[in-house]
């Protein structure tokens, strides 16, 4: 069997293995709905075996797709690498970067390691920060760029998260009553959407735990005392995600964008933007970063 796979069948495909969705996947790219159908349809045709398996509104991968799924990230990756490194190679300077702590310790490690072999005369300055922090800085030209999460409107979106309940595998903390809640302090959005939804569904709670770090509301929550909103990316196994099945309304999906300076240095910020929003559509059903290099 002859299968040839262009790079833009790879890329819509793993935009629909990220989301699940034949039409937000469509908007990760800026195409339709109907074009991400056909080159999907394409592409099944060209490996002979389905790819996606329709569970309610969601496309799950089948076995084909999981395996396709790998060697797709990977071969983006290296087609992301190869373009990267003829494309402004000697850029030089200096950018300073905010980001929320969820991102800056599971995520960006692998994207700046990445970043800094492709452009090793760019030197990034990073910030973790909560997200209304991060905007009031930016907005005083204290960042070049920084990445927010339901803070902000406008910006890049590069990446869409499902909120989810939280709670410890082994424990009982989300049949308290009321509902001891970890979250972070007021302003963030993932603390508000909670919040509002708990209220209309008449379920009482009390915020049992405040912490301006990620770490620290996992921790609260992997020791049984207490539910938290978080970004599924952030479920491990000590962890499993509760539902209506459990009494628990569902929460919003998490807009994750890139804000620009309005005096940032024009070349070397849309350089790092680019180099993140390519590491963004390469991310894993497990919150992790694959490529480009990263």
């Amino acid at each position: 069997m002859n299968v040839e796979f262009s790079i833009g069948l790879l890329r819509t495909f793993s935009a629909v293995s990220e989301t699940g969705s034949f039409t937000r996947a469509g908007e990760t790219l800026h195409i339709t709905q109907s074009a991400v159908s056909m080159q999907m349809k394409r592409l099944e045709e060209a490996v002979g075996r389905p790819l996606f398996q329709k569970k309610g509104r969601a496309f799950n991968l089948t076995p084909a797709g999981e395996t396709l799924r790998e060697h797709a990230l990977r071969i983006l990756s290296a087609h992301n690498e190869a373009v990267a490194s003829f494309s402004r190679p000697d850029l030089f300077g200096r950018l300073s970067f905010g980001c929320a702590e969820d991102y800056a310790s599971r995520l960006l490690p692998a994207v700046l390691s990445g970043f800094r072999e492709v452009y090793p005369r760019i030197r990034v300055d990073i910030l973790s920060a909560p997200g209304p922090e991060l905007l009031e800085l930016l907005r005083r030209d204290e960042l070049d760029l920084c990445l927010l999460e339901g803070v902000a409107a406008g910006g890049q979106v590069v990446h869409r998260e499902p909120v989810v309940w939280a709670t410890a595998r082994i424990g009982a903390a989300h049949q308290v009553e009321p509902l001891p809640l970890a979250t972070y302090a007021e302003g963030c959005a993932y603390r508000k959407w909670a919040l509002e939804a708990l209220r209309q569904a008449g379920k009482k709670y009390w915020v049992a735990f405040v912490s301006p770090s990620i770490a620290g509301i996992l921790a609260a929550v992997k020791a049984g005392l207490a539910v938290a909103p978080i970004g599924r990316g952030s479920l491990d196994g000590s962890l499993r995600a509760l539902g209506p099945e459990q009494g628990f309304p569902l929460l919003p999906v998490s807009e994750v964008s890139l804000h620009r300076a309005a005096n940032a240095d024009s070349e070397l910020v849309s350089c790092f933007a680019d180099y993140v929003a390519e590491s963004f559509q390469q991310i894993g059903v497990a919150g992790q970063v694959i490529g480009p290099t990263h």
